[in-house]
């Protein structure tokens, strides 16, 4: 899928994870991830809507926890914008991007 709106590369991953919305947690599959944001299968919100959505990645020890907010939606998942990544947080994506590109 091309894009020329995004500025950073999507990876098409296969990720557990959950979402927190208004206190309730949900269990989402993320399908593709990048610096900026994911998407995801699993649960539906309505574009805006502001959420915190956690996972971990194979290359990292502790949990990717970041508040995000519905950039788009479809009829089989949603796409998130990250709204607070920590230093940490990208440079545990950048190690896992690069090892996915090395994998293959």
């Amino acid at each position: 899928m091309s894009d020329n709106r995004r500025s950073s590369t999507r990876h098409d991953v296969h990720l557990p994870g959950s979402l927190e919305v208004n206190n309730i947690t949900f269990d989402i599959v993320i399908e593709n991830i990048s610096l900026g944001g994911a998407y995801f299968t699993g649960h539906k919100l309505p574009m805006g809507h502001q959420l915190t959505i956690r996972f971990r990645l194979p290359t990292h020890d502790d949990p990717i926890d970041s508040p995000a907010s519905v950039r788009w939606c479809t009829e089989t998942g949603t796409g998130v914008q990250f709204a607070g990544l920590r230093a940490r947080e990208v440079w545990a994506l950048n190690k896992y991007f690069d090892q996915l590109l090395s994998d293959g």
